[in-house]
């Protein structure tokens, strides 16, 4: 019999929501219009928070500030961050760093992307986001997706977690044997090609969708393993959404939502402009929210239950299976290939074949028998 462990309580399917580019142009008047429902439903979202940003010819800029080449620390902006403290205070939020400037050159090589003083970088975007929010960041948001094999194995090496994206581009740009030159190449036709997209109603659809999580020992990547550039429509995002909750119901594989506040509001418009992208994220969260194997989570709770869960113990003699753990574990699941007999400690649901352990304390051993 083969036992597969599940990270969420109950068995549950992890779900998050990673909102990119907080940075200190941004209202939290913009943040609550959007988040303010998903709240009220119970959902958590991480903020991928821009220590430093600097004011250039980027859309998370406003216009009136992309001429401007100087930094502007988060820290001076005291009514978001009071803002977004208190989300953090009443657990519905966390904070991860998202790069130090988020400066793009002319070819499209992002900062983490390219040769750079990586740790003058990291030690100097963090120390911004200690002090704005009196909590030290543990994950770690490449700006643009783009990060060296030297600059990742640098913010390991400094103890934050990089949350980086696994598709076949990545892979090409981070394999050492393809020359440079090529992958300069590559890097600027692809930043080519999508410069624009958010300046289309249809195609700005692309920026709001669901992606699988994966969990490592020093990183978290996360992939689209359904092609997701033909969503251009309401239409074809839910049947993206609902093939990729399909996918992953089995496995009850992570799902993170990744989100842009600012693609809400076209050029910085002071109210939500783009009204059929939020119907779809408001439609998003409607979904979410109705699944009943759901558990709305963050990076750090997940990260943590991650690393408990792969030390649990699980050996079977017959048909006696013995379950141990290191950590202190509440509503431990797994799913087998054969049914197992419920006791005081634990209960199977059959449809799912899920077993859940209720309390699985340190030291203490658990034993479950195989139905005949």
């Amino acid at each position: 019999m083969t036992f597969q462990r599940l990270l969420g309580p109950y068995g549950k399917m992890p779900i998050l929501v990673r909102d990119d580019d907080t940075n200190f142009f941004t209202k939290p008047s913009m943040l609550e219009s959007i988040y303010s429902r998903a709240w009220e439903n119970g959902l958590k979202i991480s903020f991928g928070v821009i220590p430093l940003q600097r004011g250039t010819n980027n859309i998370s800029v406003p216009p009136d500030m992309r001429t401007r080449s100087e930094p502007f620390p988060i820290t001076d902006n005291i009514v978001l961050v009071e803002y977004i403290k208190d989300k953090l205070q009443n657990g519905r939020a966390e904070v991860l760093q998202h790069g130090l400037s988020h400066y793009v050159d002319k070819d499209g090589h992002w900062e983490f992307g390219k040769k750079l003083d990586t740790a003058k970088y990291i030690n100097r975007g963090r120390n911004i986001l200690v002090e704005a929010f009196e909590t030290v960041p543990k994950f770690f948001v490449p700006p643009g997706e783009q990060i060296t094999r030297y600059n990742f194995e640098k913010l390991v090496e400094s103890g934050l977690i990089p949350i980086c994206r696994r598709t076949s581009f990545d892979t090409f740009l981070a394999n050492p044997i393809i020359p440079k030159y090529i992958k300069h190449v590559a890097t600027k036709y692809v930043t080519d090609k999508y410069k624009d997209t958010y300046k289309n109603e249809k195609t700005v659809i692309q920026s709001l969708k669901p992606v699988i999580i994966t969990i490592k020992n020093n990183f978290v990547s996360w992939t689209v393993p359904i092609h997701s550039s033909g969503i251009s429509s309401p239409e074809s995002l839910f049947d993206f959404t609902n093939k990729l909750i399909h996918t992953c119901s089995e496995s009850r594989s992570p799902i993170c939502i990744i989100n842009h506040y600012h693609y809400f509001y076209y050029d910085w418009n002071t109210s939500i402009s783009r009204t059929e992208l939020f119907r779809c994220w408001s439609q998003l969260v409607k979904v979410i929210k109705s699944l009943e194997f759901g558990w709305f989570t963050t990076f750090a709770e997940l990260y943590e239950r991650s690393k408990q869960i792969q030390n649990i113990q699980i050996a079977q003699t017959g048909s006696k299976i013995t379950i141990e753990s290191k950590a202190h574990v509440k509503n431990f699941s797994m799913r087998s290939t054969h049914s197992l007999e419920p006791n005081d400690s634990s209960s199977f649901d059959k449809n799912t074949k899920i077993t859940t352990v209720e309390d699985l304390k340190p030291g203490s051993k658990i034993i479950l028998y195989e139905k005949n």
